[in-house]
């Protein structure tokens, strides 16, 4: 499956393409073309995990923020935004244009366990805004809304696993 994952925020971010490959029981990440072998597990600590990568561990910590998910570790800390294609072609269609119109219902793009929801219904949100987070192959990802508006209706709850293409929120 394919990713793209920006690191950093502003004017100092950097754009990756990523790939996540499976093969004979082992877990493989693709970064610009580079493909690295990959085992990453959380810890009994909170928030804290171990990433096994090409053979070198690295332990980190993981806080959502606006900007994304603040790792931070050993090496320092930064901050990682992640979509997967689908969700980066569209946003990369109406980068610049004005928004989409009317009710905008925001769907699983794979399957997985909502950790958290993050807004109720009624609320109103900004473009960009935290919904909810979506955990999907042991990564939490932030799911945003794609539009201002208000929160209509919340088709998923807490710890609820849901298929890709299942409705998440609507936003009117």
């Amino acid at each position: 499956m394919k990713y793209f994952a920006k690191l950093g925020v502003g004017n100092d971010a950097r754009e990756v393409e990523c790939e996540v490959e499976a093969e004979n029981g082992a877990l493989y990440v693709v970064v610009d073309g580079k493909r690295h072998r990959a085992d990453l597990r959380h810890l009994a600590r909170a928030k804290s995990y171990s990433l096994l990568l090409d053979g070198r561990s690295f332990e980190f910590t993981v806080e959502s923020t606006d900007d994304g998910l603040e790792l931070a570790g050993g090496a320092g800390s930064f901050v990682i935004s992640v979509e997967d294609a689908r969700t980066h072609v569209a946003r990369s269609k109406t980068a610049g244009a004005r928004g989409p119109k009317g009710p905008r219902v925001i769907k699983a793009v794979m399957p997985g366990i909502v950790r958290e929801l993050c807004v109720a219904e009624g609320d109103t949100v900004e473009q960009g805004q935290p919904l909810l987070i979506l955990e999907a192959m042991k990564m939490q990802n932030e799911i945003r809304a794609d539009q201002a508006g208000t929160v209509r209706k919340l088709f998923a709850s807490a710890d609820q696993t849901v298929e890709k293409g299942e409705k998440l929120v609507e936003i009117e």
